[in-house]
């Protein structure tokens, strides 16, 4: 597979929520001028035909809705290996997937969603519903203590260069003077990108009475949040990836709020 520029890869099972994803993507390739992709999984060739009419026929609606025509890929294999391995090849700026499975789910464990995210090496956006929004305006950054969180910051220069994006940063509430301390440094480089980058912001401490996770959707829905930016945790043992139970949390209930997960480098 040889690339031209970057494309924004868009799995499909031809499902209504599958639909959503494209419209999420088209209006972020409109923007960023990326190309889309879509790719369905098949398991056996003797699917292959078929699947291919079908996303030839999904480019040309494509096409005369948004007059942009997605590229298109048939994968024979088990989805979430398939989904990694094309999206790697492709160097893909970004995996964008609806899923009907995670929706108002506090554990995502069991589900082919989380599987895929924490196996691609790309960022990975879930989505629930529609687009309300065309653009990605109105950020939140939940702020924790662990070094891969850093790692999002870098995002902030990609937001900031397509979009005239205002960040929110979430903290949690604690008392702890070693977590307090590990919060301070996670947010320290987060403000210096910010700045660094003229980006406007304003952070936010949660109030402490609820979960962590429930409290950073609230705020996020109360902003009109257009996107909301986790980061996942590297198990260093054997190189994996895992979604901590709040984080699965914000997935399953964002609802309306697309939810962009990056594996840490």
């Amino acid at each position: 597979m040889k690339k031209s520029k970057k494309t924004i890869l868009v799995p499909t099972d031809f499902l209504q929520v599958s639909s959503y994803a494209l419209q999420h993507a088209v209006n972020v390739a409109q923007v960023v001028n990326e190309k889309v992709t879509l790719i369905h999984v098949v398991q056996s060739q003797a699917e292959e035909e078929n699947a291919k009419v079908k996303l030839e026929n999904l480019a040309k609606e494509t096409f005369q809705k948004y007059k942009l025509m997605p590229d298109i890929i048939v994968s024979i294999g088990d989805i979430i290996t398939e989904i990694a391995r094309v999206s790697s090849e492709l160097e893909a700026s970004m995996v964008i997937m609806g899923s009907e499975s995670i929706k108002g789910k506090d554990v995502l464990t069991e589900t082919r969603t989380l599987k895929v995210i924490t196996s691609s090496k790309v960022p990975f956006i879930t989505i629930q519903e529609p687009p309300i929004n065309r653009r990605y305006d109105d950020i939140v950054f939940p702020v924790d203590f662990t070094v891969e969180n850093k790692e999002k910051h870098s995002w902030i220069s990609y937001f900031s260069d397509y979009y005239v994006s205002r960040f929110h940063l979430i903290k949690p509430n604690v008392s702890d003077p070693e977590l307090i301390a590990k919060l301070d440094l996670n947010m320290a480089s987060a403000i210096r990108y910010l700045d660094e980058k003229g980006a406007k912001y304003d952070i936010y401490t949660v109030q402490g009475n609820k979960p962590y996770a429930q409290e950073v959707l609230e705020m996020a829905v109360n902003i009109r949040a257009d996107l909301i930016v986790i980061m996942t945790t590297k198990i260093p043992e054997d190189s994996s990836f895992v979604l901590e139970p709040h984080e699965q949390y914000i997935i399953g209930f964002a609802a309306h709020i697309p939810v962009l997960s990056i594996n840490p480098r």
